[in-house]
C-alpha cells in the first residue's frame, strides 16, 4: 500500500508544476498498486488546486478521486488527530503542516512506509517517497 500526497497529486494533474514530469513516471511505475489517501490531503490538495489551477481543475479533481477504483480514501479520526497534535509539539525541525502530521501518524497506524510525495517532509519523517 502507497499512501499518496498533495504535492504528488497537485504535480500530476498541474503540467507547470517542477515535479509533473516526475510524477507522470511515477504514475505509471505504481501503476496497479494499491493507493490510499486521506480526507484531509484530499481537502488540502482541494484549496491547493482551487487557488493555483482554478475551480475547474480542482472539481475535476474530486471528481476522478471519488470515481477512482484504485485509490481509497480514508477518514482521520480523533485519536490519530490528538497524535498529530503531540507529534506536532515536538518536532520543530521542519515546518509541517497539521495535515502532514495527521498523514504520518495515518501511515504509522497502518504500517505504511511508503509515499509518493515530492516536498521532503516524508523522507525527513522517516518515510519513503518514492521516485520513478
Amino acid at each position: 500500500m502507497i499512501f499518496v500526497d498533495t504535492s504528488f497529486f497537485f504535480a500530476a494533474v498541474e503540467p507547470g508544476d517542477r515535479s509533473h514530469a516526475e510524477a507522470m513516471a511515477l504514475s505509471r511505475k505504481i501503476s496497479g498498486e494499491r493507493l490510499i489517501t486521506t480526507n484531509l490531503v484530499m481537502g488540502e490538495t482541494w484549496t491547493l488546486m482551487r487557488y493555483r489551477s482554478g475551480f475547474q481543475t480542482a472539481v475535476r479533481f474530486l471528481d476522478s478521486l471519488e470515481m477512482s477504483d484504485s485509490i481509497e480514501i480514508e477518514q482521520i479520526h480523533s485519536k490519530l488527530e490528538t497524535e498529530s497534535f503531540g507529534w506536532l509539539r515536538v518536532h520543530d525541525e521542519r515546518e509541517y503542516s497539521f495535515v502532514d502530521a495527521t498523514s504520518f501518524a495515518f501511515m504509522r497506524e497502518h504500517r505504511i512506509t511508503e509515499a509518493l510525495a515530492f516536498d521532503g517532509d516524508f523522507t525527513a519523517a522517516g518515510f519513503v517517497e518514492l521516485r520513478a
